[in-house]
């Protein structure tokens, strides 16, 4: 079981510290200049997406993941983020022209590198990690390794964006939930 942990662990790391840093302070700009950020992903990815949201909603930003009954309406500035290895399918297509056509961005973290996501999105954030649609080598089972990834590449970018805000532990915690 340790050298499994350890294993998983390795993959990991190695996928967080090839991540391109551009690509990353792109997507932080996206961020910082939305006025709303609707995050959308399907299964784990949209797990993902749910504990990135309220690590934002805990830094000050507007937030709110798609298919929630109290997400509003999409306005122009406003944001779209979608978590998805392969950054296509009907729904991401769909959402995608409908935002731009609001005047919004839109911003994809996915494990495909290909040209035409490219110049769809106004940011994309290429992991290079495994999913169920690629062959890279891992003991880890479908999108384990992309999933886990993108949570902490994801919450490291949020930790960055707060420390270019000077936004300190005591003011992150003031916006946790409060009555449990």
């Amino acid at each position: 079981m340790n050298e499994i942990l350890k294993t998983v662990s390795e993959e990991v790391g190695k996928v967080c510290s090839s991540v391109d840093e551009m690509e990353l302070e792109a997507l932080g700009t996206k961020i910082e200049e939305a006025d709303s950020i609707y995050i959308y992903g399907n299964g784990r990815s949209g797990l993902v997406g749910r504990m990135t949201a309220m690590r934002l909603m805990h830094s000050g930003y507007r937030v709110y993941v798609i298919g929630e009954t109290t997400t509003p309406a999409f306005r122009e500035g406003d944001l779209l983020l979608i978590l998805s290895g392969s950054g296509k399918g009907h729904s991401v297509r769909t959402m995608t022209e409908k935002a731009k056509r609001l005047g919004g961005n839109t911003a994809l973290v996915t494990a495909s590198d290909d040209k035409e996501l490219r110049e769809t999105f106004d940011a994309v954030l290429s992991i290079d990690a495994s999913t169920k649609h690629n062959d890279i080598p891992t003991i880890q089972p479908l999108g384990n390794q992309f999933d886990q990834s993108m949570h902490l590449i994801l919450d490291g970018l949020i930790i960055n964006l707060n420390k270019k805000a000077v936004k300190d532990d005591r003011e992150i915690k003031a916006k946790h939930f409060n009555l449990e």
